[in-house]
């Protein structure tokens, strides 16, 4: 009977241990952002979140169903280590609800941003693939600047029908304009991520808190069938963007490019300055 009875209990510590394994699985393989852009990414051993419109990057624990953010630094000569930590309340493959553990006031935080993160008693997100938002293109135009570094400069177009026009510029290969075609199966891709990419409420209700920095600007405008434009124009974008941005800065890599023998009329921002709130 003993035995029996340390066999069962053996049978639940597995089973246990297999469903926190699944579900840390589905936690760090997902993308996952809400209604209100909040937004949380897994990388290797960081996390990328964006949280009341502030981004970090930040190390990340996961224990007993709780997920902590987490800062060191050397300050003074010390190591130090800031910790926000949120209680996983429920998890499936589309949808996390998180309750933030930690509170702004209770704790001393010089690096991350505690304010953004206690702002909610609890956070709804939804797998990134399953909170859709249509967006219809006829042309999505695309320009990219320098850094400090060698960031590419450069400007491509995309019309619905797969033309691709190019123009590369400083630090971009290849330099000069062309043009070429996308395959279907390459449009079909463009529009998965615009799609789930939140590009309408970002134009509307999305601001960029972080100050400007050496990081490339991005400007991004879409000429939707029925009339409407949405344009963005960051140097910090939100990160649901950086597969859009990926796709159109290794476009070189995805359509044959051949040499034009006159430059493209790109269409250009209406949006002076960057979208930044203080």
């Amino acid at each position: 009977m003993k035995n029996l009875y340390l066999l069962l209990m053996l049978s639940v510590v597995i089973s246990v241990n297999a469903q926190s394994k699944a579900s840390n699985k589905i936690l760090t393989e997902t993308e996952w952002i809400n209604k209100d852009l909040d937004y949380i990414r897994f990388d290797n051993d960081a996390v990328i979140y964006n949280f009341d419109n502030t981004k970090q990057e930040v190390q990340f624990d996961l224990e007993n169903k709780s997920l902590s953010f987490k800062m060191n630094y050397r300050l003074a000569g010390d190591f130090k280590t800031e910790e926000f930590k949120f209680k996983i309340k429920e998890i499936n493959k589309n949808r996390l609800v998180i309750v933030p553990v930690n509170s702004q006031s209770n704790e001393s935080y010089n690096k991350l941003d505690a304010s953004a993160l206690a702002k909610d008693k609890q956070y709804v997100f939804y797998n990134r693939g399953k909170l859709l938002s249509k967006v219809n293109f006829k042309t999505l135009t695309f320009h990219s600047s320098t850094c400090f570094g060698t960031c590419p400069s450069m400007s491509v177009q995309i019309n619905i029908d797969g033309t691709v026009f190019y123009h590369g510029k400083n630090y971009a290969e290849p330099q000069g304009n062309f043009i070429g075609k996308l395959t279907k199966q390459d449009i079909y891709e463009l529009k998965k991520i615009l799609n789930r990419s939140q590009l309408s409420t970002i134009d509307k209700d999305w601001k960029q808190k972080s100050k400007r920095n050496d990081t490339p600007r991005y400007t991004y405008i879409v000429d939707l069938f029925d009339g409407e434009k949405i344009e963005i124009n960051t140097n910090d974008q939100h990160p649901v963007l950086d597969k859009l941005s990926d796709f159109l800065l290794n476009i070189d890599k995805k359509v044959e490019l051949e040499s034009a023998s006159e430059s493209h009329d790109f269409e250009k921002s209406k949006l002076s300055l960057y979208k930044i709130s203080q």
